[in-house]
């Protein structure tokens, strides 16, 4: 593998800036690597290698005159998850009511890492509407995981961890609601930061328009959705931030004058808090490997002189209870209205019997949460999940304090075979819980299990301590393999 796809982000953009390879170098070497995997991943689903190529040729060409106030991440190629308003390019959603749907201008986030520098190569796969933890819909079809393709990737920032996974792209961005980015960043090897609640806008987030975006943000019915970076070097997650978080002028619910803090250097007086094996309600109890290396996790920081301390493995029990009750406390619209588009009449039954023979327009994981929800018979009273929530928030931040982290597996297992969450659907959580909790939580890659398959840890901190999960981030990198590049 040509050492181009290999490198951070940074790293790239610091070769750029000495002139050692021009932008279009860098570019050219990941088209060819995504044009060699993707027939096997189905991960990139619209390619943007035109445009692409003609920025990258006015970079090559402005820096043969000058490199000298180059934006941080001049040259970079990035990739962007098909959920973003990315000006030219399709905006689906997985959904074949958006099929045809092609934006006119630029999600907050996308903008920002574009006036940095960065060149976008193209758009990635998703879930169908983002709502399923395998990357699978009826517009573009399956997206396979890069160390095994009888994997799943992931989701719903799924083609995002299985093109950086396979070193086709150095950094991406990514959404979660149920572990969205840490799940998919987890499942192939790469490194996914979900952050803090309310410091990147979502305004260009599928389906919601700019003006949609600023009537949602003034209200109690805001998305629990944060959007965040997803890379294949830890160190370019925290510059990722730096350059996307801020108000934008439209999502009103962005705090202002917010800056991350220094990352730490001195892990000898940081609190390690592990839960290597945590329970929770309704999902599958974790895998021994991913147990063990939480564990090493906690050696590791022993060793350094922390102060580490066990969770009671029963503290999230009930959390999935409380992540679907926070979900529902801001619905607008009924799923199954936003799952079947603008048709006058509904029938969930009469389309889980079209996909019964074959001829479904639906994914069958989102048509049971249609029905379920077309049998509810009177609304649940949500008060007491809520405040429960609210009350774990409060006793974990209080644990953690402003110098902890939390270490727990980010995932019952690692990557499953296709179709194997159907089985055990409520595994999210390990995830879910921390984004309706609004911590900042990050998925770190700690190499490769006897399979060949990745393994790795989750990093949560108190709210607004986004430098502690990133910095823990940087330093397990330096001391177990990070991502490790998938066999040819």
């Amino acid at each position: 593998m040509n050492e181009l796809l290999t490198l951070s982000a940074l790293q790239i953009a610091k070769k750029v800036a000495h002139k050692e390879v021009s932008p279009t170098e860098v570019l050219e070497e990941h088209i060819k690597r995504i044009e060699e995997v993707n027939p096997r991943l189905n991960a990139m689903v619209e390619d943007d290698f035109v445009r692409a190529r003609e920025t990258a040729a006015a970079q090559t060409e402005r820096l043969a005159k000058s490199n000298s106030d180059l934006p941080p991440l001049f040259g970079v190629p990035f990739t962007v998850k098909e959920m973003f308003a990315y000006q030219g390019m399709k905006r689906t959603g997985g959904s074949i009511h958006h099929r045809n749907d092609v934006m006119n201008w630029d999600s907050t986030i996308v903008s920002r890492l574009k006036n940095a520098g960065a060149i976008p190569m193209g758009s990635t796969n998703v879930p169908e509407l983002g709502f399923w933890f395998e990357t699978y819909n009826k517009v573009y079809g399956l997206t396979n995981n890069p160390y095994s393709t009888e994997r799943t990737c992931g989701g719903s920032s799924g083609g995002e961890g299985a093109l950086i996974g396979a070193g086709a792209s150095p950094m991406g961005i990514g959404s979660d609601i149920g572990g969205s980015i840490r799940m998919p960043a987890s499942f192939c090897g790469v490194f996914g930061h979900k952050p803090s609640q309310h410091l990147l806008p979502f305004t260009g987030h599928f389906p919601y328009s700019r003006e949609e975006i600023r009537d949602l943000s003034v209200g109690e019915k805001y998305p629990y959705t944060t959007l965040g970076p997803m890379s294949r070097r830890a160190g370019d997650l925290y510059t990722m931030m730096e350059i996307m978080m801020g108000p934008d002028g439209y999502d009103q619910s962005v705090l202002n004058n917010v800056k991350l803090k220094s990352r730490p250097t001195d892990w000898s007086k940081m609190k390690i808090v592990i839960c290597s094996d945590p329970v929770f309600h309704l999902a599958r109890q974790t895998d021994f490997e991913l147990v063990q290396v939480t564990k090493n996790c906690g050696k590791l920081f022993e060793e350094l002189g922390a102060e580490v301390i066990e969770l009671d493995p029963r503290f999230f029990v009930h959390s999935t209870d409380m992540w679907f009750s926070a979900l529902k406390s801001v619905k607008n619209k009924n799923f199954y209205e936003v799952l079947m588009g603008p048709q006058e009449k509904y029938s969930v039954p009469f389309e889980l019997l079209k996909w019964a023979v074959g001829r479904g327009d639906y994914i069958f994981p989102n048509l049971i949460v249609a029905l379920s929800e077309t049998l509810e018979r009177s609304p649940k009273d949500l008060t007491a999940d809520l405040q429960a929530m609210q009350k774990m928030r409060q006793e974990l931040e209080h644990i953690l304090g402003d110098n902890g982290v939390l270490i727990l597996p980010p995932h019952s297992r690692v990557a499953p075979k296709h179709r194997a969450p159907l089985f055990s659907p409520f595994d999210f959580i390990y995830t879910g819980i921390f984004t309706t909790l609004g911590m900042p939580a990050t998925s770190v890659p700690t190499g490769l299990n006897e399979e060949g398959l990745p393994l790795g840890v989750q990093v949560v901190a108190k709210s607004m301590n986004d430098h502690l999960t990133l910095g823990c981030a940087e330093f397990l990198e330096q001391t177990f393999d990070g991502w490790v590049p998938p066999p040819q």
